[in-house]
This record gives structure tokens, C-alpha cells and sequence, in this order.
């Protein structure tokens, strides 16, 4: 009981000082709402940071699902190829476009 006391004391000193402290202008605070200005600059500028590095992971993450659907449309068209390469192998002839001729 006596320790709680003390603690309620304590707290109750260092918010008189710091009341103290914002009505003589050693803390500024121009909207009287006991917050320090320096504190809701810094708060602003973190939430500037943070919807800035929100945009860019979100622009990183659709480029990076771009070129996963690159990779997996290359990959298709790989394991298309690669039954040319064995119809080769065997002596089939090529199929599709002819080869432009010679002029």
C-alpha cells in the first residue's frame, strides 16, 4: 500500500512539472491539447514515411507478380520447345513457319 502511494506521488510530481513547464513556454505547445509540438511533428512525419513505404511495397509487389507471370509464361514455352528439340534428335522434320528464302 505504501509503495503504490509513493508511486502516485511521483507521478503526480512529474505531471505538475511538466504542466509547469508547457504554461511558461520551456515545452511549446500552440494548441494546448499538453502535447509537445516537437511530439506531433515527429508523429506526422512517421505517418508521411510509413503511407510512402506502403505505396512502394505495393508497387514492388505488382512488378514482382509481373515477372513471376513472365517466368511461368517462359517456363511453358520452354517445356513446348523442348519437345522440338527431342522431335530433332529423332529426325522429325520442323514444324511451323518455313524459313524465308534467299534472294
Amino acid at each position: 500500500m505504501k509503495t503504490l502511494l509513493i508511486i502516485l506521488v511521483v507521478l503526480a510530481l512529474i505531471a505538475a512539472v511538466y504542466v509547469y513547464l508547457i504554461k511558461k513556454g520551456k515545452i511549446k505547445d500552440d494548441d494546448h491539447d499538453f502535447i509537445p509540438d516537437v511530439v506531433e511533428d515527429k508523429v506526422s512525419d512517421i505517418k508521411e514515411t510509413v503511407d510512402k513505404t506502403k505505396k512502394e511495397v505495393k508497387r514492388r509487389s505488382k512488378r514482382i507478380k509481373e515477372e513471376i507471370d513472365d517466368v511461368a509464361e517462359a517456363a511453358k514455352n520452354l517445356t513446348n520447345q523442348t519437345g522440338d528439340v527431342i522431335g530433332a534428335i529423332k529426325g522429325t522434320s520442323r514444324k511451323g513457319r518455313k524459313p524465308k528464302r534467299k534472294k
